[in-house]
């Protein structure tokens, strides 16, 4: 079996964070226990809350030093959660907890990755008559290059 690419181990280590959200100790919800790597899988007819996670976009590293060793990767979580009256206040929650589940985990990445950093959030609105709410959450991070 071949190696894992230098992003699927990233997405790897987002995933294995994310589950721990479980509602055990600091965390307020269990979302972390549908966490994936494919965004269909949040279907809404299917899956009342979870998240995914996903490669938004690579560039070039930022820092000069890494130019020739690492890319600047951009991570997604998508959060899905069910409607309902209190809707916001559960999204606010799971916003809060996937911070927290985030922060301070260096050692949780692979050797070689720098520690995410929160970037963005922005809200995800349902169609018309679904009873969702979610949120887009983006961190970036200097992964090394793929080397043969």
């Amino acid at each position: 079996m071949a190696d894992l690419t230098p992003r699927r181990k990233l997405l790897d280590a987002f995933v294995l964070n994310l589950k721990r959200i479980d509602g055990t100790g600091p965390y307020r919800t269990t979302v972390g226990t549908v966490a994936t790597l494919e965004p269909g899988q949040l279907d809404p007819e299917h899956v009342e809350d979870g998240l995914a996670v996903y490669i938004d976009k690579q560039e070039r590293a930022s820092d000069p030093a890494l130019q020739r060793t690492h890319r600047l990767t951009t991570v997604a979580i998508v959060v899905k959660r069910q409607g309902g009256e209190a809707a916001e206040e559960s999204l606010d929650d799971v916003l809060e907890d996937i911070e927290q589940a985030m922060e301070g985990r260096q050692v949780t990445w692979p050797a070689g990755f720098g520690q995410p950093a929160y970037q963005s959030m922005e809200p995800l609105r349902a169609p018309a008559g679904a009873d969702w709410i979610g949120a887009l959450i983006r961190y970036t991070t200097s992964i090394p290059k793929l080397t043969r």
